[in-house]
């Protein structure tokens, strides 16, 4: 089900992605399977279902069309995705990323931005595709794409234990596009801001879309799903849960401030949900 919600000049679309299957335990890190398998039932190979949740922005003020990550595409082999049990968006005849706008009712030639949360294949591997000599090549190659300069640098040179997570062939050809490396938190453009984080993974952004008095927050990785708005719930994927923690009781803080819509990318089930406070706790919305 697609969703639109509207602030002030920018119209915000949820597009599906495609699906995957992670791990149960790395998703959840040291939360007890007893716990988290009954907020989420694993399949016989453990892994729980989650979604890649991207965001289309529209200006209406301009002629500017912002897409928020790009989904895993479908550039690796048959058995990579048996792995993750991927599906790909609904429809043929193109490159998965661009049927995701299609889908919506919105003409894919018309992208003019690509925010990257982070380097991982899970949020940019759809940004490329591989073209009739089988190289790996920008989808839109004339959109500017935004990513933080440090997550750049640790996408092609990552540690021993996120190497899985980088590919090459999902990063270096954006080299070629007009790439805006960003160095921290601010506004780059009109209602629109990243903050940078490094908890899950040095130099990830979420994105906040401000506009009409209302505030939508895209919070990638640093709260996956529903489950994960617990200040708490890491996972085994962070890089540091402390900073994690630490990162979420801000953002949890500062959207019960702004009554925040939180567009959550992975949750299977929950798109869009807030904060409230109760019991001298912030916590999320029941659905």
């Amino acid at each position: 089900m697609n969703m639109s919600e509207t602030l002030g000049r920018w119209r915000a679309t949820i597009l599906d992605g495609g699906r995957l299957s992670l791990d149960g335990g790395a998703m959840f890190g040291s939360v007890p399977r007893v716990v988290w398998e009954r907020c989420i039932q694993p399949d016989q190979e453990h892994r729980i279902p989650m979604v890649t949740r991207l965001l289309l922005l529209e200006d209406s003020e301009s002629d500017r069309v912002v897409l928020i990550d790009a989904g895993i595409g479908d550039k690796e082999s048959s058995e990579f995705r048996d792995r993750f049990a991927v599906t790909l968006p609904q429809g043929t005849g193109e490159a998965p990323l661009r049927r995701a706008v299609r889908n919506v009712g919105v003409d894919p030639d018309l992208v003019t931005d690509l925010i990257l949360t982070h380097l991982h294949f899970d949020h940019v591997g759809g940004a490329t595709v591989l073209d009739s000599s089988g190289q790996s090549v920008a989808l839109f190659p004339a959109a500017t794409h935004w990513v933080q300069q440090s997550n750049w640098e640790t996408g092609l040179s990552p540690n021993v234990r996120e190497k899985a997570s980088y590919l090459r062939q999902n990063i270096e050809p954006l080299e070629a596009t007009a790439l805006e490396k960003i160095d921290g938190s601010g506004e780059i453009m009109p209602g629109i801001s990243v903050e940078r984080v490094d908890g899950h993974t040095q130099g990830m952004q979420t994105v906040r879309i401000e506009g009409g008095g209302r505030v939508m927050r895209y919070l990638a990785d640093l709260a996956p799903t529903w489950h994960h708005l617990r200040a708490a719930w890491t996972m085994g994927y962070d890089i540091c849960a402390i900073t994690v923690v630490e990162e979420k009781q801000r953002m949890l803080q500062a959207a019960l401030e702004e009554q925040a819509l939180l567009v959550l990318e992975h949750d299977s089930v929950h798109a869009i949900t807030s904060v409230e406070e109760r019991d001298g706790r912030i916590v999320a919305r029941k659905p």
